[in-house]
């Protein structure tokens, strides 16, 4: 944390602290995130669960495998996550006509709507934090997040959802 404190010159940091700086905030922000849409989500749903609806929220058509890759889990565990989620109509599944072997996972308008629920809560409360900035924090911090995803994401929008 040491990076944080530490005074920075706009026009003369070097990559490497700055890489320091992101690995130092970045996982705090994460945090506050990951809290503030877990509080958000549906009664009953699972961390796991929750966790799948995100993945196939910015990854559209993902087999199991991907998600069980994704979540941690062997195809067993990741497919009772899946069945329950289809169960409750959050997620839906689709045979492949090549292939009745791969199925592919997406979420359902509920599944969407869910999430995007809690989605719309966690950035309201990440807008409040964030209102203590100055704006012209504000807009160093908008530059920097477009920044940072054209560098990590460059075929997605900020949103997460995959440019058509």
């Amino acid at each position: 944390m040491k990076q944080l404190q530490k005074e920075t010159n706009h026009s003369a940091i070097a990559e490497s602290d700055c890489a320091a700086l992101l690995m130092d905030v970045i996982p705090l922000v994460m945090r506050y995130i990951r809290t503030e849409m877990r509080s958000r989500r549906m009664r009953g749903l699972s961390i796991p669960q929750f966790r799948t609806m995100v993945f196939l929220y910015r990854n559209e058509g993902a087999s199991l495998s991907e998600v069980a890759n994704n979540i941690g889990l062997t195809l067993p565990s990741a497919s009772k996550i899946v069945d329950a989620l289809v169960e409750r109509k959050l997620v839906s599944r689709t045979v492949l006509s090549g292939d009745r072997r791969y199925i592919s996972l997406r979420l359902s308008k509920l599944g969407r709507s869910t999430l995007m629920q809690a989605r719309r809560g966690a950035e309201a409360s990440l807008a409040e934090k964030i209102a203590s900035l100055s704006s012209s924090q504000q807009a160093v911090v908008s530059e920097a997040m477009q920044a940072l995803a054209s560098v990590f994401a460059p075929t997605e929008t900020v949103s997460g959802n995959k440019s058509r």
